[in-house]
């Protein structure tokens, strides 16, 4: 093992973690079904995270964890991911519908090996846990950089007990997503951003009339 493997980076990022709603309940009715529905879901996730400037850090199975540079690219990923899915879910069954649950923090993470670690990441895992499927759950952290958007809104779900942490951590429900074009085609414009890191153009999308 290199010392490049040895070496723990910290830095502040948004992390974007997600897996699926009922994986094994999916996976014990339809073993070869389900795992060819993520794959194809997972094409969608992976492209909308790349054109939002995220990098996927983990997967594992049904989950994946992402870094952001910018909060409200984050959060505007997240809810084109969702747009996408529930896009290719129309024509499903209810009951055999792959839905992610998506939760979305804005904190201090340590990289090592390309992996993600720290209690920012547990935090965005405990938000998806969290989430109801098919939506995005933000921390008080995220919404700070992300409430004035003029393509999303919020339902604040108040304080929320989360897992081995002492102090509970105010929840916000993202309550709009971007038009159905951006999350199956790349229509998108630039659009002034809310950075914590980065002054970078944000690819945000017009909001649903």
């Amino acid at each position: 093992m290199g010392p490049q493997e040895h070496r723990v980076e910290r830095r502040l990022a948004a992390i974007f973690a997600a897996d699926v709603a009922g994986y094994a309940r999916l996976m014990s009715q339809d073993e070869v079904g389900t795992l060819r529905s993520l794959t194809a879901y997972r094409e969608i996730m992976d492209r909308l995270i790349a054109e939002h400037g995220g990098r996927i850090a983990n997967t594992a199975g049904d989950s994946v964890l992402a870094e952001f540079p910018s909060a409200v690219d984050a959060v505007q990923c997240a809810a084109a991911v969702q747009e996408a899915l529930a896009q290719a879910n129309q024509d499903t069954p209810e009951e055999r519908r792959i839905q992610f649950r998506i939760g979305v923090h804005v904190g201090d993470v340590m990289v090592r090996g390309g992996d993600l670690l720290g209690d920012g990441v547990n935090i965005a895992a405990r938000l998806e846990n969290l989430a109801e499927p098919g939506r995005v759950y933000i921390s008080d952290a995220t919404h700070m950089y992300v409430r004035r958007s003029p393509t999303l809104g919020f339902d604040d779900l108040g304080p929320q007990k989360i897992k081995n942490f002492d102090e509970p951590v105010r929840v916000y429900r993202v309550a709009a997503s971007p038009s159905p074009s951006t999350g199956l085609a790349q229509a998108a414009s630039p659009a002034k951003v809310l950075p914590f890191l980065t002054s970078r153009p944000l690819l945000c999308c017009r909001s649903r009339t």
